[in-house]
């Protein structure tokens, strides 16, 4: 019997969307007679080659052209199904969850909410379609509960910083947005009701990098990891960006990452880990039973609830004081009280569903229900012009494509991401990795055998999820 063909688009081959879809993969290629391509976000033209069964995104709304993507299939009556990238949104009325479907129409054939909070919210909000609501779990957290990831040692001899014992983690905000105009429209955007926050951003910024100054300098014997947020600035934005660590990158004991290393190995190999504010924190109290701080000066902001699960620091006396703890018991109390391991225990549950490792088996079930069993070879596929344009436009591009002087045009260091990401390029080899793990988690807990038998979607729903405390 021939597979069933699956476009799968990505905007990178590494980081957040890759991490979400390609559980989701392994599960329709092994149990859905699926055999699923890859293709670039920018070569929106793939539709009209490959002529899928049924196109899959990471996200419909993350981005103008997952939403165009999103569109066409629709309109091609290519069945769709996404799933959602960041799923911990707020459910008091001040986010956007259309994000950039400037149609305000659902096209994908199910909506995955991460947790039973955001489905209730979004079934409230959208009545009409109430039938599209579904509770997957957050498939992104999947990953800890399933693969391997970097020893201290292993990475650190990687970085070439051998030598230290301690290593702190830190996850960078979204400070950057501050120094380039489309970031700070989008901020206005974004808070429209706060005509201040700019000025707050930039304020809490500088304290941030005082605190973060004082520590790296008082703590020779620590490596600081600091990762910058990935949505920093747009990706057709070059150079480096201020934000909170990067005037602090030279000193020895620092090393600033932009890519190369994923998230989860850094959490993995930092003793804790720490935020001005971000889902990497609950990422961490998934993987391992360690602290996790965030340094905020002004605690009181409109932010997700994920802050009340961990230790704050408004300034560098309290985190010091944290550290010294840390470093000399090998844990911190406090981090460890009822109430924290309460609400970190809920917040999971309210933020990601389950942390079970079984949330792309949840999403394959829905992904089953709208799974084509025959091919569109035989059909026309109508798309607009520019983007067979677009497409050719980045396959011509690739020869007389040279970084160091796109960088200098105005025009065309827009594209320099484009050229750097099309070809994903090392998507077979982590795919070859991921699906080793897949596979050992798979057999270990004999899901082959309870989809045969039809006792996997009772077990999914009904089984808790398992939080490390």
């Amino acid at each position: 019997m021939s597979k069933t063909k699956v476009l799968a688009f990505l905007d990178h081959e590494e980081g957040r969307d890759v991490e979400i879809i390609m559980p989701l993969v392994y599960y329709a290629e092994t149990y859905l007679e699926a055999s699923v391509e890859f293709a670039f976000v920018w070569d929106v033209y793939a539709i009209q080659r490959v002529k899928p069964a049924l196109v899959l995104l990471p996200n419909a709304i993350g981005s103008p052209l997952y939403y165009e993507i999103s569109k066409w299939s629709y309109k091609n009556d290519i069945p769709l199904f996404t799933l959602i990238s960041e799923g911990n949104f707020r459910t008091d009325g001040t986010f956007n969850y259309w994000g950039y479907n400037k149609d305000k129409l659902i096209y994908q054939a199910y909506v995955c909410h991460w947790s039973q909070r955001t489905k209730d919210f979004l079934t409230e909000k959208l009545p009409a379609y109430k039938d599209k609501m579904v509770l997957t779990g957050a498939l992104g957290f999947d990953r800890y509960s399933i693969y391997q990831f970097a020893q201290k040692e292993e990475l650190l001899k990687k970085l070439g910083k051998g030598q230290y014992r301690k290593v702190i983690g830190y996850a960078g905000w979204a400070f950057g947005k501050l120094f380039n105009k489309q970031g700070r429209q989008e901020i206005q955007y974004l808070h429209k009701d706060n005509p201040g926050r700019l000025k707050w951003m930039e304020d809490q910024m500088y304290q941030v990098e005082s605190i973060l100054k004082k520590t790296v300098e008082n703590n020779p014997d620590i490596l600081f990891l600091f990762k910058r947020h990935p949505n920093e600035a747009n990706p057709s934005i070059v150079g480096e960006g201020m934000n909170e660590m990067i005037r602090l990158k030279d000193h020895d004991n620092v090393v600033y990452l932009k890519e190369g290393i994923p998230i989860h190995d850094l959490i993995s190999a930092s003793d804790l880990w720490m935020a001005f504010e971000s889902t990497t924190t609950m990422e961490s109290w998934v993987m391992k039973d360690s602290p996790t701080l965030l340094i905020n000066p002004d605690p009181d902001f409109k932010r997700d609830k994920l802050y009340l699960g961990s230790l704050i620091a408004n300034d560098y006396t309290q985190l010091q004081r944290y550290l010294d703890e840390f470093f000399k018991e090998g844990d911190i109390a406090a981090f460890h009280s009822e109430e924290l391991v309460a609400k970190r225990q809920q917040l999971i549950k309210d933020t990601i569903g389950f942390a079970d490792g079984f949330n792309h088996i949840r999403a394959g079930h829905y992904l089953e229900k709208v799974m084509p069993r025959k091919q569109m070879n035989s059909k026309t596929i109508q798309l607009p012009a520019r983007y067979r344009i677009m497409y050719g436009l980045m396959h011509l591009g690739k020869f007389v494509y040279v970084k160091a002087i796109f960088r200098r045009l105005p025009k065309f260091k827009k594209t320099i991401w484009i050229f750097e990401r099309f070809r994903l390029k090392n998507l077979t080899l982590l795919k070859k990795t991921y699906y080793r793990y897949l596979a050992d988690f798979h057999a270990k807990h004999k899901i082959a055998d309870k989809i045969r038998s039809g006792d996997i979607l009772h077990e999914i729903i009904e089984v808790n999820a398992t939080i490390r405390e």
